[in-house]
């Protein structure tokens, strides 16, 4: 092994089991096994009733009777013995009887209530956690298999605590790229970075271009660098944040009482107290609900507390003139074919918002484009 981790979980995993509590564990369930394995017990079943004794070293005469009637087998014989339920808990009458056996050895069973009262809290928190990540690390691994296989690249990223200087080559959503695989479809990778005072990407173009999935790219890498694990992207500098905060559109919820923009201030409101200047925000088509007015001004509140802040994060918006509000936020358009507005390309690049697709492309859907009027008039 290489890893620091793993070595250091070995040599813990070493001076733990030569720990006294450990070595008094392993030697008490010695000795209440031994004692166990001594229990010896018969049943009288006559009827309904049971009847628990001793074993006083009673004859067993199964062995004899089947060498007896051997002879005069021709074919297998039917099985008729009963067999025992396979899962591990025990019925009424099971139970029982347990009862009665432990009332025939109660020193046994005895110190069997101490052995477990001695060592109820047996586990050792540190393997009891290894023993939880490490599955999830193993399943996680599972997952990205089938990607790798088809040449979509995973990397340990470069992570730091300090630096805010981030960046990422060939990156795509996980949960998108599980979907597109199993249909064999193409997964779009795009790339990103911030330097200097930069913070914050503002994200804008048309809709289903690809914001929503880039927004979730971001929030991915960096809570999957946080865990330690392969992050989706060929390379990958990233902030270890002490947390991720999310705001998604959702469906008005009735029992608040609430309107849509409503709760999104509340929610937003909420995530903003709670954020610090390490934390990583992801916010997707926040105040589309308002008009533009309205989502102008808040999200422009929303965007210089999260730029006075010095988080990183990501903010999706259909408002252009928000990309420009200041140093820390870069914009990023959502790109679509050059000679069809209305077909994404689902690559974003860094440039400033024009707005320009988004509007051609609507008028490209009701026909009202310059080049399908002149069309029109002519024709």
């Amino acid at each position: 092994m290489r890893s620091r981790g793993l070595i250091a979980f070995r040599e813990y995993l070493s001076a733990y089991t030569g720990s006294t509590a450990f070595t008094g564990l392993v030697a008490d369930i010695d000795a209440v096994s031994g004692a166990l394995e001594s229990v010896r017990y018969c049943l009288n079943i006559r009827g309904n009733r049971v009847r628990v004794t001793r074993y006083e070293g009673e004859a067993d005469y199964g062995e004899q009777i089947q060498r007896t009637f051997a002879k005069f087998a021709k074919r297998a014989a039917k099985d008729y013995r009963a067999t025992f339920r396979n899962w591990p808990e025990m019925n009424h009458i099971e139970e029982r009887i347990v009862d009665l056996v432990a009332r025939l050895y109660p020193d046994v069973f005895r110190a069997l209530d101490e052995f477990r009262a001695r060592h109820a809290a047996y586990l050792d928190d540190t393997i009891r956690v290894f023993d939880r990540e490490v599955k999830f690390y193993a399943a996680y691994l599972t997952l990205i298999a089938p990607m790798r296989k088809t040449g979509l690249e995973f990397c340990y990223p470069d992570v730091s605590a300090e630096s805010k200087h981030i960046g990422a080559q060939g990156c795509f959503d996980l949960a998108l790229a599980a979907k597109l695989v199993s249909r064999d479809a193409t997964v779009v990778r795009n790339d990103f970075h911030l330097t200097g005072p930069e913070r914050i990407f503002v994200v804008t173009g048309p809709n289903q271009g690809g914001k929503t999935t880039f927004a979730r790219t971001f929030g991915q890498l960096h809570y999957l660098a946080s865990l330690g694990y392969p992050v989706p992207a060929r390379e990958a500098t990233l902030f270890l944040p002490d947390r991720v905060f999310t705001h998604f559109e959702r469906e008005e919820d009735l029992a608040t009482l609430r309107g849509k923009f409503e709760d999104e201030l509340v929610r937003i409101r909420d995530v903003l107290d709670r954020a610090t200047a390490d934390s990583v925000v992801v916010m997707n088509e926040s105040f589309a609900s308002t008009t533009l007015r309205d989502a102008l001004y808040v999200g422009e509140r929303v965007l210089d507390r999260m730029t006075s802040m010095g988080l990183l994060g990501v903010y999706v918006t259909f408002v252009d003139e928000l990309a420009s509000l200041n140093e820390a936020c870069v914009s990023m358009v959502a790109c679509v074919v050059k000679d069809n507005p209305a077909e994404r390309t689902f690559k974003l690049v860094r440039r400033p918002a024009d707005g320009l697709a988004y509007a051609e492309a609507i008028a490209g859907k009701y026909g009202l484009t310059y080049r399908q009027l002149k069309e029109r008039l002519t024709a």
